[in-house]
């Protein structure tokens, strides 16, 4: 029976419920997390972190003596991704505060304007504790889909935001001009006889 192992690493990705379950079966095999990593195709970062996840502390008895030690349950990890994922979602408008919306749109229309979008929720959130207040993030979504009375053309810094290429240094070879853009002259050629020479005009060889 054959192994196929995936030589590409992804750093930080979701493993689904059945990759948990072979982490689980790898480490009570003694496989180490970085021979699980190269198994799965992940990253050694993304297996040690779901290992401290799942890990719990257990206890059994040795020759009467109680020994503590960790064992990684596939099944608590992927029970404490569920409630993760069900606890974070994404903040209706709806459901966003009427005067956070106005005191919003007030502050970004002001002139001179004294708040960007960041200070402004970072300022409200401080002055308003028990308010759900959406995050910048979130903010700069419902403005580029247009359903705020902001504009993107209201927020100089989202477009002036341009995407920066590193570039790579040129270095130009100045050869010279070559020989047929230079300008003729004349070539004075000596002869063997004292006293006289052949002036011959014509391009440099």
């Amino acid at each position: 029976m054959s192994t196929n192992y995936s030589t590409k690493n992804q750093a930080y990705k979701h493993l689904s419920e059945a990759e948990r379950g072979k982490i689980e079966a790898y480490l009570c095999s003694g496989i180490k997390p970085a021979e699980i990593a190269r198994r799965l195709g992940k990253n050694r970062s993304t297996i040690t972190c779901e290992i401290n996840k799942g890990s719990i502390t257990q206890v059994k008895k040795v020759n009467g003596q109680k020994v503590y030690y960790q064992h990684c349950y596939a099944d608590a990890v992927q029970n404490r991704y569920r409630y993760a994922r069900e606890a974070s979602y994404y903040l209706k408008l709806d459901r966003v505060s009427d005067n956070f919306l106005i005191e919003f749109t007030e502050a970004m229309k002001e002139k001179p304007r004294i708040h960007s979008v960041d200070t402004f929720v970072h300022t409200y959130k401080l002055k308003h504790v028990d308010v759900v207040v959406p995050s910048t993030k979130t903010l700069y979504i419902y403005i580029h889909h247009g359903l705020l009375e902001i504009m993107v053309i209201d927020l100089p810094r989202a477009v002036r935001i341009r995407k920066k290429f590193s570039k790579r240094p040129f270095t130009k070879k100045h050869l010279g001009k070559s020989i047929k853009e230079r300008p003729k002259r004349s070539i004075i050629v000596p002869v063997l006889e004292i006293g006289k020479s052949i002036q011959f005009w014509g391009e440099r060889q």
